[in-house]
């Protein structure tokens, strides 16, 4: 990506959030782990939900690579070999550090101890009848809160090394996580985890069709899947709005009836009433073509997240 084509909104946005959204959208228990993270290093993980699949991340930062200025990719380079030897050999093989890793690396530590503790960052609800996404819903942390903590800790210079890889990696994992729909969605369920379905072979709930399912159905390798979503990116516009925008883009998406995560009353979007919901049998042609798009979408904003905390 020129250097030319770095966003100046976007540029503008980070640094706002970098100064003033944090300080006045944190909570002082939230501004504490930021304190801890700049002191110790380690931030904690939930161990409950996945989005996307170790596919769907990596997809992710590949199309976020594609689109990163030089001087950019040579910090990220930098930072990724702060990486303890201790987690290349346990997580890694052995191997340096790939790009892609950098989308996954927060479901590999999720056994280390260091990060079991439990945390609400990796996703945002919403009430049935309401519809909408707010920060109210962040009073303990959430996802919302977690991506502008890290891009906080990204966009300091005093922050260094393996602190400020952590940083990284957790960003671009929130990133994807907030572009997969059910991840913006009602807590009743679990995000669609308790949506038992049929219609794909190896995915028995709606989170899990989401996750893993919609892109494993396609039978494309990942870089058949790559080109496509390079494809996608070609439309989309620099000016792409705030963290905020994009989780109310997952949470529309989530209650579309093409999702048939729930059904539209009056009174909200309710839980369907069998226990078993069978999808739609075109199920796999309507909604690929979203999650493909919020795949793109994601590494397409995580480069620009990137270019305005870490560019000239």
């Amino acid at each position: 990506m020129p250097e030319s084509l770095v966003d100046p909104a976007m540029k503008t946005q980070t640094v706002l959030i970098a100064n003033a959204a944090v300080r006045r959208l944190l909570s002082r228990s939230i501004a504490k782990k930021v304190r801890w993270v700049l002191a110790l290093g380690v931030m904690t993980w939930l161990p409950f939900a996945n989005a996307w699949s170790e596919m769907g991340h990596r997809l992710t930062c590949d199309v976020a690579e594609v689109h990163l200025v030089s001087s950019v990719k040579k910090k990220i380079q930098s930072l990724m070999e702060t990486l303890p030897d201790e987690q290349r050999n346990q997580l890694f093989e052995g191997e340096a550090l790939e790009f892609s890793d950098l989308c996954v690396w927060a479901d590999k530590v999720r056994p280390l101890p260091a990060y079991r503790s439990v945390s609400s960052w990796h996703y945002i609800n919403f009430d049935r009848d309401q519809l909408t996404v707010d920060y109210d819903r962040c009073v303990a942390g959430c996802i919302l809160t977690a991506i502008q903590t890290h891009l906080y800790l990204l966009a300091q210079p005093e922050v260094e090394g393996w602190t400020k890889l952590q940083a990284l990696m957790f960003l671009s994992h929130w990133i994807g996580d907030l572009h997969q729909p059910l991840h913006v969605s009602f807590a009743d369920d679990l995000g669609g985890n308790r949506v038992k379905v049929k219609g794909y072979e190896n995915c028995s709930n709606l989170h899990g069709v989401w996750d893993d399912c919609l892109i494993e159905e396609t039978q494309l390798s990942r870089v058949e899947l790559k080109a496509q979503l390079l494809n996608a990116v070609g439309s989309f516009s620099q000016s792409s709005g705030s963290i905020l925008k994009w989780a109310t883009e997952s949470a529309e998406l989530a209650i579309h009836p093409r999702t048939q995560y729930c059904r539209q009353t009056e009174a909200g979007c309710l839980p369907w009433a069998t226990r078993i919901y069978v999808l739609d049998s075109d199920y796999q042609a309507k909604n690929w073509p979203v999650a493909k798009e919020r795949i793109a979408q994601g590494g397409y904003r995580l480069a620009g997240l990137l270019n305005a905390a870490l560019g000239p």
